[in-house]
């Protein structure tokens, strides 16, 4: 490795450690996996019957707020999923889950495609 590029990814090791503001659980979140193989059955996002409140609902900023704080949960709690299992079993789970919680179906749909694009470009 020449000097420039050695150069280059030392320093954007340390902009990236520098990011995850010294914590050593976000540094290792940028890393590969090396722990534990993931569980088969992904634990519920939403427990129980926990319905989504109604002023969630009814403000555009919280419903997005929660559609994003979902689409970054289902993304990795189904990392290491086959695209069988994912496509088969998960997915039709979250959307019965998510819907049954109180979310519109056209909230749903847009939540499952972003989180269907972010599978897609992992490949």
């Amino acid at each position: 490795m020449d000097r420039s590029k050695l150069i280059v990814t030392l320093f954007t090791l340390f902009v990236v450690q520098g990011c995850a503001g010294g914590q050593p659980e976000t540094r290792l979140a940028l890393g590969p996996t090396t722990g534990p193989a993931p569980t088969r059955t992904a634990p519920p996002l939403l427990e129980g019957s926990e319905k989504i409140p109604g002023e969630v609902l009814h403000d555009p900023a919280a419903r997005f707020a929660l559609t994003e704080r979902l689409r970054t949960q289902i993304v990795a709690r189904t990392r290491g999923e086959s695209d069988d299992r994912y496509w088969n079993e998960l997915r039709p789970r979250l959307r019965r889950q998510i819907e049954g919680a109180g979310l519109s179906r056209a909230d749903v749909d847009l939540l499952l495609s972003e989180v269907d694009q972010t599978r897609l470009a992992r490949r």
